[in-house]
């Protein structure tokens, strides 16, 4: 853990357990998201509020998820792109290949908001705070990233808008 006068800089590890106890009691987390992986949709920088699921709630196709990788245990925030039974195929929108499917309890909780970094860019002009991909088109995302459309249609497109 590293500490300065307005931020503590602490490991993926650490990030994960931080989540993990503060969704478990019922709690928002928020944090800056560092790395490419779900660009244009966060950016590296971008801060993202992690929210805990209620205690009827369930995770869907298309939420994006804060979940502990069982492999090193780090944190990583992507899409879930498919569910079966009680396990979720998790994906990055900016990665070719799954993560792999994650058990209920190594997901903390749901991305709901998304505050930009760089106020100019072309999804934060259309409100990215709650915007139309945290919303009704999550599922069709989910469908075009598990089926690898996703990345060669952002990479088009940010030929002609300014993403992250």
């Amino acid at each position: 853990m590293k500490l300065d006068s307005n931020t503590i800089s602490v490991s993926g590890k650490e990030l994960a357990g931080l989540v993990k106890a503060t969704c478990k009691k019922g709690f928002p987390f928020k944090f800056k998201a560092r790395g490419g992986s779900m660009s244009p949709f966060i950016c590296d920088g971008d801060s993202v509020v992690v929210e805990p699921l209620s205690p009827h709630g369930q995770f869907n196709v298309g939420d994006i998820v804060a979940c502990k990788v069982p492999e090193n245990g780090r944190l990583i925030i992507h899409r879930i792109i498919d569910k079966k039974n009680t396990q979720f195929l998790i994906k990055g929108d900016n990665v070719l290949d799954a993560d792999g499917f994650f058990d209920k309890k190594d997901i903390y909780g749901i991305i709901k908001i998304i505050i930009p970094q760089k106020t100019g860019s072309f999804f934060h002009r259309k409100s990215r705070e709650v915007g139309l991909y945290l919303g009704r088109m999550n599922k069709s995302i989910a469908f075009l990233s598990r089926y690898k459309i996703l990345l060669p249609m952002c990479r088009i497109a940010s030929k002609f808008l300014s993403f992250c």
